[in-house]
C-alpha cells in the first residue's frame, strides 16, 4: 500500500517539518515518495539548503518571500563554491595600523579614532558605507561585533608612575564611540603580574564574554589570559602561564562555554609537544576560584628540535550567534565553524642563516570535533588526546606560503568553514603570479556534491585556467615527510575540503573573508599616498 494512503501529503509535511536538517535529509534518502514530498515543498528545501551551507534563517524584517530566498541562497552557494564575484570596487582609506574585519564591517584604528566600512551586499541590496568614531584614548588593540554595537578598545597605559602597568579596557559603541549603555562599567582593568618591553594583546568577543590575552615573547611565562562578562564587569577568568608551566601561544573561545589555547611543552629530548588545551570557564568551580576546569588536552605532532617556532595561532569565526545586521536572508551560525592552528617554524639544518628555511602550515579542524565527548567529569588519564587517535582523521595540515608574519594585516582569513588565502606561484617564465585559493570544510555540501552523479571532482572555467576547482576525499590525504618539515614524523591527515582557484585577482594583497565579501589590502601602498591604502571589495 502507498504511504500515501495511509498519510495524506499535508500530513507529511507537517511531519517533516517537526524534524532537524539531518533527519529530513535522512528522510529525502528513504523513498520515492518522502523524497518527492521534500522536494517539491518549498520551506523544507529552504531548511535543507540552509543546513548544507551551515546557515540559519536570518532577521525576522527580511522582506523577501520565501521562493526569492530559496533562489538566493542557491545563488549565494554557488558564488562561493566557484569564487564568482558579481561585484568588484575598490575603496581608497587612511592607512592603520590595525585591521579588524567581522559582521560585514571593515574597521581599522587611527591613533584615537576609529575607522569604519560597512561592506557593500549584494543580498540586502545595500552600498558601502564609510564612519569614523572619535575616542579620547590612544588604541594600543581592538576587537569589534557590530551585532552588539560593540567596540572593545586597549588603550596605551598612562605616563604616571602609579599606573604605568595597568592597562584599561573601554568599551564603546561603534556607532558613536560613546561608553557602550549595556557595560555596567565601561572601563575594565588588566594588571600584568610582569610587564615586558614586548607585549601584545589578543582580544576576542563572544556574547557577553570578553577574552584579552597579554602575551609577550616566548618561554618567559608571563602571559596572562582574562574573561570577563563585559555587561556586568566580573571577572570570570584568569590564567596563568607560569602555573601551566608554558607560554600561552594563542587561544580562541569555541563555544559560550569552552575555550582553547595553543601551548608548546619542552620535553626530555629538546624536542617539543604542542597542545591545543580546551576549558571549560562557565563549569561550577571552588569558591573564589579564576581557574578554569581543564577538560581536554589534543596533542599535535611533536616539533623536531632542530626548529625554532615563530608563532602558533588559533583563529576561529564567526562568534557571534545572532543575525549581524537587519535584513539578512540567512547567517552562519557559530557552531558551523573551523578552528585554524597557523604554524610557522625555522628549520636549522646548517649554521649558515641562507640554508635555514621557513616552514608555514595551517592545520584545520572542526571547533565542534574539539567538543565531541567533552565531560568535566574525566578522569586524568582520559583528558590527554593523543595525536594519533584524533589527528588523522579529523584534521588536514596543508602547507601555505604567506607574506611577513609580522605583518598586522593578514594574507590568510578564515570565515565558517571556509579559508581564503593569496597564493604566489612562478609561471613558465619564472615569473611570481599571485591567485586567490579557497579552502572550504564544509562537510554536508562536500557530501551532497559526492554524492551526485553530476558532480564531478575536478572542474576549470576555461582553457585559460582562470578557475578551477578540485574535491579533496578523505581518501586522498595529504602527506607531510619530517625531512625539512620541522616535525619529527611523517604526517597523513585526510579530513575532506574542496580547493578553489581564482586567478588574476590582485597582486600584493593581503586577505580577509566574511559572510559575502573577500577584502583585499593591498600589500604595498604607494610611495606618493603612503597614508592611503586600497581596499579592494569583491561581493558574491
Amino acid at each position: 500500500m502507498s504511504l500515501k494512503l495511509v498519510l495524506p501529503n499535508d500530513v507529511l509535511i507537517r511531519v517533516f517539518k517537526e524534524l532537524d536538517a539531518y533527519d529530513l535529509r535522512c528522510c529525502s534518502l528513504t523513498c520515492r515518495v518522502f523524497h518527492e514530498t521534500i522536494r517539491d515543498t518549498l520551506l523544507l528545501q529552504y531548511r535543507l539548503e540552509l543546513a548544507v551551507a551551515g546557515l540559519e534563517d536570518g532577521s525576522t524584517d527580511c522582506r523577501l518571500s520565501l521562493p526569492e530566498r530559496l533562489a538566493q541562497l542557491k545563488t549565494f552557494e554557488q558564488g562561493w563554491a566557484s569564487l564568482n564575484f558579481r561585484q568588484k570596487l575598490t575603496v581608497t582609506l587612511p592607512q592603520g595600523y590595525i585591521w579588524k574585519l567581522r559582521g560585514d564591517v571593515l574597521a581599522t584604528s587611527l591613533t584615537s579614532r576609529l575607522l569604519f566600512t560597512q561592506l557593500p551586499s549584494a543580498v540586502r541590496g545595500t552600498p558601502v558605507h564609510t564612519w569614523r568614531s572619535h575616542i579620547e584614548v590612544h588604541i594600543r588593540e581592538f576587537a569589534i561585533d557590530p551585532a552588539q554595537d560593540l567596540a572593545v578598545l586597549v588603550a596605551w597605559p598612562p605616563t604616571s608612575d602609579e599606573q604605568w602597568h595597568t592597562f584599561l579596557i573601554h568599551l564603546r559603541t561603534m556607532s558613536t564611540g560613546a561608553r557602550h549603555p549595556c557595560a555596567t562599567d565601561p572601563v575594565l582593568s588588566c594588571v600584568p603580574t610582569f610587564l615586558d618591553t614586548r607585549y601584545d594583546f589578543s582580544i576576542q568577543i563572544m556574547g557577553e564574554f570578553l577574552a584579552v590575552l597579554y602575551y609577550t615573547p616566548a618561554d618567559h611565562l608571563r602571559d596572562l589570559l582574562f574573561i570577563w562578562d563585559w555587561k556586568t564587569g566580573q571577572l570570570l577568568i584568569f590564567l596563568e602561564a607560569s602555573s601551566l608551566g608554558a607560554d600561552i601561544l594563542s587561544f580562541s573561545f569555541l563555544s559560550l562555554r569552552h575555550f582553547v589555547i595553543a601551548r608548546c611543552i619542552s620535553e626530555p629530548d629538546e624536542c617539543y609537544q604542542p597542545q591545543l588545551v580546551v576549558y571549560d570557564f562557565i563549569a561550577a568551580r571552588p569558591e573564589g576560584s579564576l581557574e578554569p576546569w581543564l577538560v581536554r588536552i589534543y596533542q599535535l605532532p611533536r616539533v623536531a628540535q632542530y626548529t625554532l617556532t615563530r608563532s602558533f595561532t588559533l583563529s576561529s569565526e564567526p562568534f557571534s550567534e545572532l543575525p549581524t545586521s537587519s535584513g539578512n536572508s540567512f547567517y552562519h551560525t557559530s557552531c558551523s565553524r573551523l578552528l585554524t592552528v597557523t604554524m610557522h617554524f625555522t628549520v636549522h639544518f646548517t649554521y649558515s642563516v641562507e640554508e635555514e628555511p621557513d616552514q608555514q602550515y595551517v592545520l584545520f579542524v572542526h571547533a565542534s570535533s574539539l567538543l565531541e565527548e567533552v565531560d568535566v567529569r574525566s578522569n586524568a588519564e582520559q583528558l590527554t588526546v593523543p595525536w594519533e587517535s584524533w589527528g588523522p582523521l579529523k584534521t588536514r595540515i596543508l602547507p601555505v606560503r604567506m607574506y611577513d608574519v609580522h605583518d598586522r594585516r593578514p594574507n590568510g582569513h578564515v570565515y565558517g568553514t571556509r579559508y581564503v588565502w593569496q597564493e604566489v606561484v612562478e609561471d613558465v617564465h619564472w615569473r611570481a603570479r599571485n591567485r586567490l585559493r579557497m579552502w572550504d570544510f564544509n562537510p554536508l555540501a562536500l557530501q551532497r556534491a559526492l554524492s551526485s552523479n553530476d558532480t564531478p571532482l575536478s572542474t576549470s572555467e576555461d582553457e585559460s585556467g582562470a578557475f578551477s576547482t578540485t574535491i579533496v576525499k578523505d581518501s586522498q590525504p595529504t602527506m607531510i615527510h619530517e625531512y625539512e618539515s620541522g616535525f619529527t614524523q611523517r604526517l597523513s591527515t585526510a579530513l575532506p575540503y574542496r580547493d578553489v582557484i581564482r586567478r588574476g585577482i590582485f597582486d600584493n594583497a593581503h586577505v580577509m573573508i566574511d559572510r559575502e565579501c573577500v577584502v583585499l589590502l593591498d600589500a604595498w601602498p604607494d610611495a606618493k599616498s603612503w597614508n592611503d591604502i586600497d581596499i579592494e571589495i569583491l561581493c558574491i
